[in-house]
C-alpha cells in the first residue's frame, strides 16, 4: 500500500493507493484560511496536523495502515513556514495569493534588477516565497530571530512524521532561489536578499527518501515505525503526474476555486515572462508553464451566491443556475463579462482589474447573468491557451479538464467551444494526491517506470468536442472580451 498526504488549500486528502495503482480509499479534512487583514491570506500549521490526524484515523477503519510500504505528499505551493529546532510552526503560513510583501518586491527588484526573472522566467512578485521571507524578516524580526528552518507547507506535515527537515526541487523552485540545472539553492541569491542562509533546507529530489516515520508517529498514525517517507512534490507539480503530463504541449486545465492551467513546455520563454509562471517538473530537465487565473470557480460562486434567493449557494444551488443557463442562447444575449473580482491573474496579473458586466437590458436574467459569467472565465482563460501555443508552436490538442467546476453542467461545453479543443474530462478528481502517491510508489521501487504507471493510471470519463455553431459565436464574443478589456486598461 502507498499512502498519499495531499494538503490543499481547504482541506487535506489521504489517500491510500494499491501496488497496482488503484486508489483504494480518500478521507478528506477541512480547515479553514484566515484573513486577518486586506490582502493577507494565511493558515495555522497545527490545525494541518490536527487535520492530518483526524484523517489517519478515519483512515484507519478503511484500509490496514501497516500496510503501508511508503509515506509520499503533495502540497500547495509557495507558502512560507518558519520553524524552530523542535519543528514547530512560530507563525502562521503565509500563502501562495497573500498580498502583504509588496515592498519587499521592490527591494528585491533593486537589488537583482531582472536577473532572477531571466534566470527563473518569472517576475518578482508576491506570489514566490522569497519576498514573503523578507518580509518576516522586516516585520516580525523576533519571530525570524527565534527561526531555525523556513519550510514549504507540505514539509512542515513531513517534519511530523519524520523529524527531518528538508524540502524537494518542486516546492524549492517557487522561492526563486533554486538554480534550474543543479536543482540546489543559489547561494549568491540567498547571500544578496540577506536572508540567513541556515534558514534554507536541504533540497531532494520528489521521489527520494526524506526520512521515516518516528515511533512517536507511529503512535498517533497507525503507521509502522521505520515506515519509508518521500519528499513527494509541490500541488501543481504532483498533478501534472497524475495527470499523464510529460510531453511538450501536453496540458491539464483544473476548474478550482483559482482555475489553473497546466502545459509542458521546453523551457522558460522570456517573451512569455510576466503572463504565466514557469516551474520545475518532478523529473529533473522537464519544465512546465502555468497559467493562473483567480477568479474561475471564486467568480462563479460569488455570483450564485448573489443570485440565489438567500444568498447562499451550493451545488444545488449552483446545478439549478447552470440548468437555466443552459437554456440560454450562447453569447448570453449579448451580455458580456469580464470577470475579475480580485484583480486579475494570467496573463495581466494586475490587481487593480475589477469584474464588469456589460450590455444590460430590461431583458436580462439571471441564467443569462450567470452563463456570462460562465463564459467571461472563459475567455480569460483563451488568452493564457495563445500564450501556451505560442510557445509550444503548434496547436495543443491534448488537454485534460478536470477540477470542482467540470460539475457546473454547461461550464466544460462552454470552454470546450471558446476554446475550439477536445477535451479529455478526467474521472479522478484528485490528481495532486494520486501524482505524489506515484512519486512514493516509485522511489520505493514499487513501480519502475513512473511515465508509465501515470498514463496508464489515467481515467477518462468522457471526450468533449467543440460544437461548430457555438465557436463561431464565441470567436466573436472573445474578440468583444478583448476589446472592452483593452480599452477599459487605456
Amino acid at each position: 500500500m502507498i499512502l498519499a498526504i495531499d494538503l490543499g488549500s481547504s482541506q487535506i486528502k489521504l489517500l491510500a493507493m494499491d501496488g497496482e495503482g488503484e486508489v483504494k480509499w480518500v478521507e478528506a479534512v477541512p480547515y479553514e484560511t484566515e484573513a486577518p487583514r486586506p490582502g493577507w491570506l494565511q493558515q495555522d500549521p497545527f490545525r494541518w496536523e490536527a487535520a492530518m490526524k483526524e484523517g489517519f484515523s478515519r483512515l484507519a477503519g478503511k484500509v490496514d495502515l501497516k500496510d503501508v510500504e511508503v509515506v509520499s505528499f503533495s502540497g500547495h505551493m509557495s507558502g512560507v513556514v518558519l520553524v524552530d529546532r523542535d519543528g514547530r510552526a512560530l507563525y502562521p503560513c503565509v500563502m501562495l495569493s497573500d498580498l502583504r510583501s509588496g515592498q519587499e518586491c521592490k527591494t528585491l527588484r533593486e537589488i537583482f534588477g531582472d536577473e532572477l526573472e531571466r534566470a527563473t522566467g518569472n517576475p518578482l512578485i508576491q506570489a514566490f516565497s522569497l519576498p514573503k521571507l523578507l518580509w518576516l524578516k522586516h516585520h516580525e524580526p523576533q519571530v525570524y530571530g527565534k527561526a531555525f528552518r523556513w519550510l514549504p507547507p507540505k514539509d512542515y506535515l513531513r517534519f511530523c512524521l519524520t523529524g527531518e527537515f528538508g524540502t524537494e526541487a518542486t516546492d524549492a523552485w517557487n522561492s526563486l532561489c533554486l538554480d534550474r540545472d543543479t536543482r540546489q539553492w543559489r547561494e549568491d541569491v540567498i547571500r544578496e536578499s540577506g536572508i540567513r542562509r541556515e534558514l534554507f533546507p536541504q533540497v531532494g529530489e520528489p521521489y527520494e527518501a526524506a526520512g521515516r516515520v518516528t515511533r512517536e508517529a507511529a503512535l498517533w498514525s497507525g503507521l509502522r515505525e521505520g515506515t519509508k517517507v518521500v519528499f513527494g512534490g509541490a500541488d501543481m507539480a504532483c498533478g501534472a503526474v497524475g495527470n499523464g503530463l510529460f510531453e511538450t504541449g501536453e496540458s491539464t486545465l483544473t476548474l478550482g476555486t483559482c482555475a489553473t492551467f497546466l502545459t509542458m513546455v521546453e523551457g522558460i520563454r522570456r517573451d512569455a515572462a510576466g503572463k504565466i509562471t514557469f516551474h520545475t517538473h518532478v523529473l529533473p530537465g522537464k519544465m512546465y508553464g502555468l497559467g493562473s487565473h483567480f477568479n474561475g470557480g471564486l467568480a462563479v460562486n460569488w455570483l450564485a451566491r448573489l443570485l440565489s434567493p438567500d444568498e447562499t449557494v451550493d451545488y444545488d444551488e449552483i446545478a439549478r443556475l447552470s440548468e437555466e443557463a443552459g437554456k440560454v442562447e450562447p453569447g448570453s444575449l449579448g451580455v458580456l463579462t469580464i470577470p475579475f473580482l480580485a484583480g486579475s491573474g494570467s496573463p495581466h496579473f494586475d490587481d487593480r482589474d475589477r469584474q464588469m458586466i456589460l450590455g444590460l437590458s430590461g431583458a436580462v436574467t439571471r441564467a443569462v447573468l450567470f452563463r456570462s459569467q460562465l463564459e467571461g472565465v472563459a475567455y480569460n482563460l483563451r488568452e493564457t491557451l495563445e500564450i501556451f501555443e505560442g510557445i509550444v508552436g503548434e496547436r495543443m490538442e491534448r488537454i485534460v479538464l478536470g477540477g470542482g467546476g467540470v460539475n457546473v453542467g454547461i461550464w466544460p461545453q462552454i470552454i470546450c467551444d471558446v476554446f475550439d479543443r477536445t477535451f479529455s474530462q478526467a474521472q479522478n478528481p484528485d490528481a495532486s494526491g494520486v501524482g505524489a502517491a506515484y512519486l512514493g510508489g516509485y522511489g520505493a521501487g514499487i513501480f519502475s517506470d513512473l511515465e508509465a504507471v501515470s498514463r496508464k493510471g489515467l481515467r477518462i470519463q468522457r471526450i468533449l468536442g467543440p460544437i461548430e455553431e457555438n465557436r463561431r459565436v464565441y470567436d466573436e464574443g472573445y474578440e468583444a472580451y478583448r476589446g472592452a478589456y483593452g480599452r477599459w486598461k487605456g
